[in-house]
């Protein structure tokens, strides 16, 4: 008994070999769908974090240091509000108080901030005017010490200022550099010297330019590398600029200032910012804000109240990052369920010819059970080692990506899910005559259906998402796709029997055998009994056809709103705003400039008083024209055009669109007072400023057409808005209105901010993933329909081995044998077209995507039709390809051999 046992158990063990040797074709198939998922899965998160890491630190670079620094100041001397400070005690003690200041931070604040840094300078001190210049223009310095500056600057000319050996008196003469450009300002050359209102002597002795411009030093106070000036009218102009004296010798320069502040800063480091570390950054961040650390100078106690612009790069950065990474899931959604596809109909192909070896081994006594685990053995055999392979490959691609865990989890479910597809293909492996009816399908069908519909409810009812919702991806936004197309799958299935029975008996009148033939076909696999084989090529190719579409939309729509939103920031293509104003003539010239295709004239009236329900304001008024604005925003969103907001109020008022008013404004009640008449106003409120030209908190834009003259609200031209006629030179156009607008005039450039926008990361990042969402559904949708082929191999050769017996010709096995794809193709490509159409109005209108294309509105759904008609080409290309490939295979075949076998084993099944 126990050789016959082992001799059972060896032979057991060989005919389990034995059968995964001669199904190895089917276990590689898995292998390699596994392989595919597991790289897309474990490199979804990678991609992600990766991509939006470089956002993120792309907006902090943007940003610049005052965009991003935590800063704060001491004072001393009479403006000091707080305790008495020594100016001298302040300037030793301030490394030590950077050093204690970044030590009390929370871990990961002090992982993004740099050491701290610090300045002393003292306020505008008057100094002696140049020869020459004007008796009501003021010239003033600030003196700064830095014990960094020959680190950020490098000497042009002159000489670095000496070192001074003791404490300044009245009349002493102090050596001090500053930059080029101020010290043109100021009418300063090298070698000169200036009396300043401490009885102190300032001696130029050298010129020193920024080693790098964008360090935080240089880019905290532009008046440094700059100096400032103001034009006051008849007040006279201002002048000033910063000087340095040696850091080294500051304490005994300090007596003969009374008066200083203390600048205190902590870089932050855009490259140190990840955005894993972004929740845990901006609590540490609040935490430190709301509790000022306490610093001690000389004796004294003083609290410091830092300050940051910091959270609002973050917070353009999550409107931004929040949408982009739902696209991202979504996405990855159609691929990776058109893999699922693929993997169950590898699973039913691997099943369907192993059927004979699994009945063999239960005749020997196997149990269900033990036959299952033969099945998913066989399936860990080729997933698990493939899981890996993908894993790696997913590390690989993204070496900088953080995410670990999440990847790992997601290879490990790819590794699990082949073994489970072959347990439940393989079905309950008892013997039946016939197979029962699905009773339960329609529930899960209507189950399906109802959870679609319900999806689709939700996002129509929830409206935009709020920007303010986090990083985390919108589950309802990410599988409703999904559930649509899975829904389109049932109701396809469930309505193409319908016109295939009305076809097959208007085909039985007809004289040909082919078309009936063929149509009998389908609708046999159309029926109850057929469904289950048509539902899998049937739903890959309408999430593949859909979610193909739906990415051309995302690309199309991406780029359309970059461009608008670019536009309406700008107010037209190009804009001109001069310093001053500008004259008929350079409007002329203006107009008459080559690439010019219209152009429209903003004047600034100045500041209005408006009135509405008692409440009062005086806002800086703009007058336009909306015939002109027309011209010049004809292509921008309704929501965002000046002339259709001017437009639309009520009949007999004067269109007005206002921003930055406190309280909403009555229509009905909201008037200009206190110049003339008083004007009665159509008021539309906007929440962007609708052109770069706008530089107010407070403003109106009003319609000088309809504005009556006794109202005396008049202005003079200050801006220019250009549009571009086709195929401009706008680098050429920019650089035309810049030499006109003169010296001081500000150009927007709508096409500038364009190409910024697209050079982001995220940006370009998106339309990557996105493409590679086409190519790898296409991808998989031809091996869905390859399987689907492969698994109806042996009845197609049957067929065809019958009808060329009964004396059918190649052309005519070849039209029976194209029905077998041909509705499939044909109903999933239609089911597919249609989804994909209505998808990006279900799915990317609830979306918020100003802060991703950086537009003030919502950017309109586009759908491109030139791309989305390639991707179908594409799609049917790929179908009747494989057609013909199954064609050829079927036709190689001998019919006697086929009939002859087929006899020899009348219970072979189709599979």
């Amino acid at each position: 008994m126990t050789a016959r046992a082992r001799t059972s158990r060896l032979s057991d063990a060989g005919l389990a070999l034995r059968a995964l040797r001669a199904f190895r074709g089917g276990l590689l198939l898995l292998a390699l769908v596994t392989v595919v998922a597991a790289t897309a899965l474990a490199a979804w998160p990678r991609v992600s974090s990766e991509l939006l890491t470089s956002e993120l630190q792309h907006e902090l670079t943007q940003a610049g240091a005052g965009g991003r620094d935590v800063t704060t100041a001491i004072r001393s001397g009479t403006f000091n509000a707080g305790p008495a400070l020594d100016s001298t005690a302040v300037w030793r003690d301030l490394p030590g108080i950077a050093d204690r200041v970044r030590q009390g931070m929370k871990a990961p604040l002090r992982a993004v901030v740099g050491p701290g840094d610090s300045a002393q300078r003292s306020y505008d001190l008057p100094i002696a005017p140049p020869a020459g210049a004007a008796s009501n223009s003021r010239f003033a310095v600030g003196v700064e010490a830095y014990r960094g500056l020959r680190d950020q600057a490098k000497l042009v000319s002159g000489a670095w200022p000496s070192a001074i050996p003791a404490p300044v008196v009245p009349g002493s003469t102090v050596e001090v550099v500053l930059t080029p450009e101020a010290a043109k300002l100021l009418g300063w050359t090298v070698g000169a010297s200036r009396a300043i209102a401490t009885e102190l002597t300032l001696k130029l002795s050298g010129l020193v330019e920024p080693r790098d411009a964008s360090s935080d030093f240089w880019n905290l106070d532009a008046v440094r590398a700059r100096g400032h000036f103001l034009d006051a009218g008849d007040a006279g102009k201002q002048f000033g600029a910063v000087v340095w004296v040696d850091a080294d010798s500051w304490p005994r320069v300090l007596p003969a200032i009374p008066d200083t502040v203390a600048s205190l800063w902590f870089p932050v480091a855009p490259g140190g910012l990840r955005v894993e570390d972004l929740p845990a950054v901006r609590g540490a961040l609040g935490s430190f804000l709301a509790l000022p650390p306490v610093a001690r100078v000389g004796d004294a106690q003083v609290p410091l109240t830092f300050a940051t612009s910091l959270p609002t790069p973050l917070d353009a950065f999550q409107s931004r990052a929040q949408p982009a990474n739902t696209l991202f899931a979504i996405l990855a959604a159609g691929p990776l369920v058109v893999a699922l596809t693929v993997l169950a109909l590898g699973a039913r192909l691997v099943v369907s010819r192993r059927r004979e070896a699994l009945a063999l081994m239960a005749a020997r006594g196997a149990s269900p059970w033990r036959l299952r685990g033969s099945l998913a053995l066989d399936g860990a055999l080729a997933s698990v080692p493939a899981a890996a392979v993908g894993l790696g490959i997913a590390f690989a691609a993204t070496p900088d990506a953080a995410p670990v865990l999440l990847p790992v989890l997601l290879a490990l479910l790819c590794a699990l899910a082949p073994p489970l597809a072959l347990v439940l293909a393989a079905g309950s492996l008892v013997p039946r005559p016939v197979a029962p009816p699905a009773r339960w399908a329609w529930v899960a069908e209507v189950i399906v259906l109802g959870l679609a519909a319900l999806s689709v409810v939700l996002l129509a009812r929830r409206g935009l998402s709020s920007p303010g919702a986090g990083l985390e991806v919108d589950p309802l936004a990410a599988l409703t796709p999904v559930l649509v197309a899975l829904a389109a799958c049932v109701v396809v299935l469930r309505v193409t029997a319908v016109p295939l029975a009305w076809l097959t008996g208007a085909l039985r009148r007809g004289r040909g055998a082919v078309a009936f033939l063929g149509a009998a076909g389908s609708l046999g696999a159309a029926g109850r009994r057929g469904r289950s084989h048509v539902l899998w090529p049937v739903f890959a190719l309408i999430a593949g056809a859909s979610i193909a579409l739906f990415s051309v939309s995302v690309l199309a729509t991406a780029r359309d709103g970059l461009d608008q939103g670019a536009r309406a920031r700008v107010g037209a293509d190009l804009s001109l705003t001069a310093a001053a104003g500008l004259s008929t003539d350079q409007l002329a010239e203006v107009k008459r400039l080559p690439g010019v295709a219209a152009t429209a004239t903003v004047d600034w009236a100045g500041g209005v008083a408006i009135t509405a329900a008692g409440s009062g304001e005086v806002v800086s008024a703009y007058l336009v024209d909306p015939r002109q604005l027309e011209a010049v925003q004809r292509d921008l969103p309704a929501s965002a055009r000046l002339s259709t907001l001017l437009t639309g109020g009520l009949p007999g008022r004067t269109g007005a669109v206002l921003g930055g008013w406190d309280s909403r404004i009555p229509v009905t009640s909201a008037l200009i007072i206190g110049q003339g008449s008083n004007v009665h106003l159509a008021v539309t409120e906007l929440d962007f400023a609708p052109g770069v030209y706008v530089r107010d908190t407070r403003w109106a834009i009003i319609d000088r057409t309809t504005l009556p003259h006794s109202s005396e609200v008049s202005g003079t031209p200050q801006t220019v808005l250009v549009a571009l006629a086709p195929g401009a030179d706008a680098a050429a156009v920019h650089a035309a209105l810049a030499r006109i607008g003169g010296k001081g005039a500000l150009v927007g450039d709508a096409v500038a901010e364009r190409a910024a926008l697209h050079a982001s990361p995220l940006v370009a990042g998106t339309e990557a993933v996105a493409l590679l969402s086409i190519a790898l559904t296409a991808l998989l949708c031809i091996a869905a329909l390859l399987l689907t082929l492969v698994m109806n191999t042996a009845a197609r050769v049957r067929l065809v081995a019958t009808l060329r017996t009964v004396g059918f010709s190649a052309r005519q096995t070849a039209g029976v044998l194209a029905w077998e794809l041909g509705p499939v193709l044909v109903v999933g490509l239609i089911a597919g077209t249609v989804v994909g159409l209505l998808l990006p109005g279900v799915v990317l209108g609830p979306l918020d995507l100003r802060g991703f294309t950086g537009s003030p509105v919502q950017p309109a759904i586009v759908r491109d039709p030139w791309l989305s008609a390639a991707a179908l080409a594409g799609f049917t290309a790929v179908a009747a390809l494989a057609t013909l490939v199954a064609l050829a295979g079927a036709r190689r075949s001998s019919p006697s051999a086929v009939l002859r076998a087929a006899g020899d084993h009348p219970t072979t099944g189709g599979q």
